[in-house]
This record gives C-alpha cells, structure tokens and sequence, in this order.
C-alpha cells in the first residue's frame, strides 16, 4: 500500500501542473489562441519526444533490449495506429464550422461542446499521459531513486500537454469550461497510470519490463508526431515555432542530466 501511495502522490503532482496548464491556456483571448496553441503544442511535442528517445528507449536497451524491445514497440505503434482507425470511424469530433443536413434543405448545428473538441487528438493525448503515469510507477516498482525527479519531468510535459489541449479546444470555438474540463481530463490520467503501474510492473521480469517502456516510446512518438505536430501545423509554423520544438527537446534533456 505503500508504493502504491507513493504513486499517487507522484502522479497528483502531474494533475496539478496539467489543471494549471489548462486553466492557463483556457482564459487566453481567443485572439491569441491559435498562436498560443502552435508554440505549445511544439514545445510539447518536443518534450515527448524527448521523452521516449532519451529515456523509455536507452533504459530499455540497458535492460537488455532484443526481441522485447522490438515487439513492444511493434505493439505500441500497432496500438495507437488501431486506435486512430477507431476514432476515425466514430469522428473525432473537430470542426471547424457548422454541420449541415441536405436531407430536408435545413441547416442542423450541433452542439459547440462537442465540435470543439478534437476527441482524437483528446484521447491519444489521454493514452500518453496514462502511460507517462505507468513510468513514474515503473519506477518506483523497480526502487528507483530517480522516480521523483521522472514525475517531475514528466509533470512539466504534462502542463503543456493540458495547456494544448484546453488551447486546442479553445481555439475551435470551445467555452472556458470546456477547455478546463478537456484539459483537467488529460491530466487526471497521471496519478492513475502511476497507480497501475506500480501494481502491474511490481516484480516483473526483464523482458516484460522492457517491452512496457518499448510500447511506451512507439505511444508517445506516435503521438508527438502524428496528432500534436500535426495539428500544430494546420494553425500556425514559423520559425519560433520549430524553436519551442527543440527547446522543449533541450528542456527534457537538461532535466534527465540533472538526475
């Protein structure tokens, strides 16, 4: 009960920062949304991706990497292309503008809440934060000292990651309230992947523990390139949008040298 005490603590210390991330991006004027959006969702970007390259990958090849390494990965991106097929095939819930009925000549709207919110984006934003909640869980499965300084690391990804999704959300006609709710939804996703890691990976062996942090990498490049950078380019690019990529890479990097 302990560590599993200790996990909790760890993720909520992510649900503050991605609340206040998404409390933040919500009350920007919409005229600054779009901008505001870009450059976070940049820099978010290149925390994740930082993330996965720098961390889940080189400590799965200290482990041993091999055939665990690589079905993990395959498993990962396997999952999360799975889960963009899903989604597409409900709608993800973005637009830009009105619905229309031709099926009587009117004009059917739909609800602003529910066109605002990108559920794609929303949903694998929401798997990649729950797996960055196993990490921490990971972690401190394995006794490792550096489990607080990965929550904080992982909390700082996470403020932007709520931040682009309450801006995102915000940006495409979305309430405050809205934004808020997406955003705070995202973040809650921390403390209880931290929780079920430290329940699933406590006292697994090598190659599972391996394929775990190889499936978490494929989730979050995935991610960081195909829905966040993505989106970020049908708003705005320009070059302090490529700038707040590799800051947040250098970010990510200064944070793991500390450790």
């Amino acid at each position: 009960m302990e560590l599993f005490g200790q996990a909790l603590g760890l993720g909520t210390i992510g649900l503050v920062a991605g609340v206040v991330g998404a409390v933040i991006a919500a009350l920007v004027t919409r005229s600054q949304t779009s901008t505001l959006t870009s450059y976070v969702q940049h820099f978010a970007a290149g925390l994740i991706i930082a993330a996965a390259t720098l961390d889940l990958l080189p400590e799965a090849l200290d482990l041993g990497g091999g055939w665990s390494l690589i079905v993990g990965f395959v498993l990962g991106t396997a999952f999360m292309l799975a889960l963009r097929a899903l989604l597409n095939q409900v709608g993800h819930g973005h637009s830009h503008g009105d619905s229309h009925d031709h099926s009587d000549g009117r004009v059917a709207t739909q609800d602003p809440a529910t066109t605002a919110v990108n559920l794609r984006l929303v949903t694998a934003l929401a798997v990649v934060v729950l797996i960055d909640g196993a990490i921490i869980g990971v972690a401190l499965s394995a006794g490792g000292a550096a489990a607080l300084l990965i929550a904080i690391a992982l909390s700082i990804e996470l403020l932007f990651v709520a931040a682009s999704t309450a801006g995102s959300t915000r940006g495409n006609g979305g309430s405050i309230g809205t934004a808020i709710g997406v955003g705070s939804f995202v973040a809650v996703m921390m403390p209880i992947g931290a929780v079920l890691g430290a329940l699933v990976f406590a006292g697994v062996s090598a190659p599972l523990l391996i394929a775990g942090l190889a499936f978490g990498a494929a989730a979050l490049l995935y991610t960081a390139v195909a829905e966040l950078l993505v989106e970020a380019y049908e708003i705005k690019e320009s070059t302090g949008t490529i700038a707040m990529l590799a800051a947040g890479v250098l970010l990510f990097l200064i944070l793991m040298m500390l450790m």
